[in-house]
């Protein structure tokens, strides 16, 4: 599938759009069978935004149900002065669907953080923002559509660069999708937990590892 470089705005949704329903998403909605929870969580302030980098490569080609999906936390995440996650934690999530064809969609539901001394807490997060890697050339990001299109692409990116053709670091105020044409972001809950879906109008799902991804609490 060709790799584009267009600026999809999200929406976060509270539930599935009733279409990727009808296309047997919600039959799949709902988390496999994982370990058992960590004895022990930690609640966020509701505001909380947090950098992080894509452990993990997904295709949605190959995915299936359970498959882990892991985040480096890039930064410390902090309330007032009390670090709360230590930069270099991993936030812990699974695949909880794929529905492939020409209405690509994902699931993934990121349930805990396993912290930089090993200890692991349950944390419901949700994904905020999604881009390939800072200052990823055009040999990554190119839509198919030649070179005109893609300027065009790049002046509504926000975060991509039409002169240099790459594309710039998010920040705790970035949403939605970048540099991945036809590709956005929604939220559906399953038994009281916030799952991220990734959609796809264009076909199969490729997330390297490497990309990036601004995180949210689930009480945002």
């Amino acid at each position: 599938m060709a790799r584009c470089k267009a600026f999809i705005p999200i929406i976060m949704l509270a539930t599935v759009i009733s279409g990727w329903a009808h296309g047997g998403l919600a039959a799949q909605a709902t988390a496999p069978a994982q370990s058992a929870a960590p004895a022990r969580s930690i609640t966020l302030p509701s505001d909380t935004s947090i950098l992080g980098r894509l452990q993990t490569n997904v295709d949605t080609a190959k995915a299936q149900t359970g498959d882990p999906v892991d985040v480096q936390v890039l930064e410390d995440v902090k309330s007032g002065h009390d670090v709360l996650v230590k930069k270099g934690s991993t936030l812990n999530g699974h695949v909880t669907s794929v529905q492939q064809g020409s209405d690509c969609v994902i699931g993934i539901l990121f349930d805990r953080v396993t912290l930089k001394n090993g200890d692991q807490l349950a944390l419901n997060l949700t994904i905020q923002a999604l881009a390939p890697e800072a200052d990823a050339k055009s040999d990554t990001l190119m839509t198919g559509r030649g070179m005109q299109q893609n300027a065009a692409d790049a002046g509504v990116a926000g975060h991509t660069s039409a002169g240099s053709w790459s594309v710039d670091g998010l920040n705790h105020k970035s949403m939605g999708v970048y540099g991945m044409s036809g590709v956005s972001l929604a939220i559906q809950i399953a038994n009281g937990k916030n799952i991220s879906l990734v959609n796809s109008k264009s076909g199969n799902i490729r997330l390297k590892k490497s990309m990036q991804l601004v995180m949210r609490s689930a009480g945002a």
